[in-house]
């Protein structure tokens, strides 16, 4: 008998621990948080983009050193004839973000027939969720040839 007296706390204790499963039912989606990624993708030269340029900008896991990055987020918006400095805004899943590991955030600008033309050449950390980044691309020489 007295054994059932515990038993019975401890049941009832152990249930609330419990997290509860709720099913919203088939075509409802889920709700996943997301975090956006602000800010500017820019050059120093005066050079002015072709009007079909697209600015691709990464979100990337480069924890790894003998691996290739494994992509978090990315974005592709074209240009439409707007010049430098080029706002974004990057959608990611923050349940990607792993506190241990390391991320970089990186541009390229395309021209319309796919060359790449700008890219960033030096790691950028992702920042905290809420501030907003300045991305400085370089020039990507081209050979005589192209």
């Amino acid at each position: 008998m007295r054994s059932s007296h515990l038993f019975l706390p401890l049941l009832i204790g152990l249930s609330a621990c419990h997290p509860a499963t709720v099913d919203k039912g088939p075509g409802v989606p889920s709700s996943k948080q997301t975090v956006t990624l602000s800010g500017t993708a820019l050059y120093r030269e005066r050079i002015a983009l072709p009007a079909d340029a697209q600015l691709v900008v990464t979100i990337s896991d480069v924890s790894l050193m003998d691996a290739p990055s494994v992509t978090i987020a990315q974005v592709t918006i074209p240009t439409k004839g707007r010049q430098v400095p080029l706002a974004f805004s990057l959608d990611y899943d923050p349940a990607r973000i792993i506190a241990r590991n390391r991320y970089s955030v990186s541009a390229r600008i395309l021209g319309g027939d796919g060359k790449l033309l700008w890219i960033t050449d030096t790691h950028m950390d992702l920042p905290p969720a809420g501030q907003t980044i300045e991305l400085q691309l370089v020039r990507v020489q081209q050979s005589p040839s192209q």
